[in-house]
């Protein structure tokens, strides 16, 4: 298992470097001096996501334990995966990554002050957690951010070569995400067919309703198609990893990684389809 997660890491990396080769300084100093979808996109994942896990866990009435783990789920930053996808369908790929490295950078706060909610709501009430700060930080530096930096750093070098890189990188990272869910669900079969009819009704709601809110809020607001759809993949797909990481070891709990668990399996079909569509 340790062996299939560190060449899933290296490939992730290996993507990660090839969307760093489509991007320039440029595109992130648009980013920032015209921060509008920054601020949309921030707004629909930690504001309305976790309003709309709170809701999701009521709607379905689910038990406490599995109500606070699709909280959990909701108020988790967005993972390496949403900018595969991004890249994949052609989407604002520095407005991608710049989410991803916000939300991540902010989970610290974020995790534990949703789950203390959770908890006040459906537990035993408060609830104190030790979150790791500067883990989640270098998770994301090098799963993210560096592989990215390094690309850039390639297109300034060769950008003959970075340009011609970029049909093959995209269908190379479609393919992949197809893969990884077929991999997925071959592993998992045993969890899905026991767990997946109780939550999928939850947790594909949850899926599809944030897609939807992180398309249409954007739109509203007068954000373009892309952006909008960048900020959709970024509100509805989740780090699972890291829910399914705070439920086992922070919180001593497996019960509340199985719907982060069957979720992340999930996404990856969500994610695939939305951008064969973009």
């Amino acid at each position: 298992y340790d062996v299939v997660l560190t060449i899933l890491l290296i490939i992730i990396a290996i993507i990660m470097v090839t969307l760093g080769m489509t991007l320039t300084i440029t595109d992130f100093r648009r980013i920032f001096t015209q921060p509008k979808p920054i601020f949309i996109g921030l707004f629909c994942q930690m504001i309305l996501l976790p309003l709309l896990g709170f809701a999701v866990a009521g709607i379905f009435a689910l038990p406490a334990i599995y109500a606070i783990s699709l909280v959990l789920l909701a108020v988790s930053p967005d993972g390496a995966t949403s900018n595969l996808i991004i890249h994949a369908g052609d989407g604002d790929r520095a407005l991608g990554i710049t989410l991803t490295a916000i939300t991540n950078m902010l989970a610290f706060l974020t995790i534990p002050f949703g789950l203390g909610i959770a908890y006040s709501l459906y537990g035993s009430g408060t609830l104190d957690i030790d979150f790791p700060v500067v883990d989640t930080m270098i998770q994301v530096a090098v799963i993210t951010l560096i592989p990215t930096l390094i690309g850039m750093g390639i297109r300034q070098w060769k950008p003959e070569f970075a340009e011609n890189s970029k049909r093959w990188s995209k269908t190379f990272a479609t393919v992949f995400l197809f893969l990884v869910i077929l991999a997925l669900i071959a592993q998992n079969w045993d969890v899905i067919v026991r767990d997946g009819p109780r939550f999928a009704p939850a947790f594909i709601v949850l899926n599809v309703v944030s897609l939807i809110v992180g398309y249409f809020v954007p739109r509203l607001l007068k954000v373009d198609y892309v952006q909008s759809m960048t900020i959709a993949i970024e509100t509805g797909l989740q780090n699972s990893t890291v829910s399914i990481t705070v439920a086992i070891t922070l919180l001593n709990n497996n019960d509340m990684a199985i719907i982060p668990g069957l979720y992340a399996i999930w996404m990856y079909v969500t994610g695939f389809a939305l951008a064969f569509w973009m």
